[in-house]
């Protein structure tokens, strides 16, 4: 206490500001301080409300405002689709500011339609406006395609529903709904005197022509004629067979279906026909519409492999083990 009362004492002998005069400049004095230290950490020339921490807007806050999560925000930042305007490097805390909105706005309204996020890349790297105009109409063309097909589907569970309900009072074979795909092979088509030995014989000389393009699947037999019909039925084989025969004679793309029935069965081929009629009864009363000519796939049959070979998981003997799926395309009715 002492040394600081004689140092107080001994400057009053020297002249000095005292009263309200000594207490002002002390005031300005600090205020220039303020000021100097204002200028210096301001780099929008010293003016504190203009600081980007004050222009600014929270990650928080500009999650609210556009209508998303704080987690949507940096899975976009992580993407490259909206970078922050700043962050703070002490923090990592993120900053975005008000103009940014409009990139955050077209950002939800393209996903709000189904665009992915590569895809919002590409037309956000776009800047010509037919490029989004052609981006939204191919959009909206997928969208009215998926809305056909959950309409599709829609139906179908109506169908299945009835043929559910019919099934509790006449017990049916379970029918497989499903598309198919195309199939490259080679046809032959001819009108046979009745099934049996002729189709053989039509099998045995398709086999031998294209032994060497043979691809490892199922044959099948195309009727031209309802295989009900007992007499000169016009019929078509086709073999499966490998790109290397497409330029052949007789090679053909059989086109797959959207939709078709289909029914599998062990055993000889005169089960055929009675599950050809049931199959058509089911369809007919499931309101659906045959789209194309009935087919029968043999996945285990017999063959002599004379001049040809065929893979062991498809043929059998004796003919109990036959394996045969019924296939018929079709659609449903409008």
């Amino acid at each position: 206490m002492g040394f600081w009362l004689r140092a107080d004492l001994s400057d009053c002998t020297r002249p000095c500001k005292t009263g309200m005069q000594g207490r002002r400049d002390d005031s300005t004095r600090r205020n220039e301080g303020i000021k100097r230290r204002s200028e210096f950490d301001s780099p929008l020339g010293g003016d504190p409300s203009l600081s980007p921490m004050n222009t600014l807007i929270q990650i928080g806050d500009f999650a609210r405002l556009g209508g998303v999560t704080v987690k949507a925000l940096r899975f976009y930042d992580e993407q490259g689709l909206l970078r922050p305007a700043y962050v703070d490097p002490q923090t990592g805390y993120r900053y975005y500011s008000v103009n940014q909105a409009a990139q955050l706005a077209r950002i939800t309204n393209l996903r709000l339609v189904d665009f992915s996020i590569a895809e919002i890349t590409q037309i956000l790297a776009q800047e010509a406006p037919d490029d989004l105009a052609c981006s939204l109409e191919t959009k909206k063309q997928a969208l009215h395609e998926a809305a056909a097909a959950l309409e599709r589907k829609t139906r179908l569970i109506d169908i299945l529903m009835q043929a559910a309900q019919r099934a509790e009072n006449t017990p049916a074979p379970s029918f497989k709904l499903a598309p198919t795909e195309d199939l490259l092979v080679y046809a032959y088509e001819k009108q046979v005197a009745h099934l049996g030995a002729p189709v053989t014989e039509m099998f045995e000389n398709a086999e031998i022509m294209v032994a060497p393009f043979r691809a490892p699947v199922s044959p099948l037999l195309i009727f031209r004629s309802a295989p009900t019909q007992k007499r000169n039925l016009n019929v078509e084989v086709c073999i499966p067979v490998t790109d290397e025969a497409r330029t052949l004679e007789g090679v053909k793309t059989l086109p797959g279906a959207a939709l078709a029935c289909s029914l599998v069965y062990e055993g000889g081929y005169d089960q055929t026909e009675p599950l050809y009629d049931e199959m058509t009864a089911w369809i007919e009363q499931s309101d659906l519409t045959p789209a194309g000519p009935f087919r029968e796939i043999f996945h285990r049959f017999g063959a002599d492999q004379d001049g040809y070979s065929l893979p062991a998981r498809m043929t059998a003997s004796p003919r109990e083990a036959y394996l045969t799926e019924l296939q018929i395309p079709i659609t449903i009715k409008n």
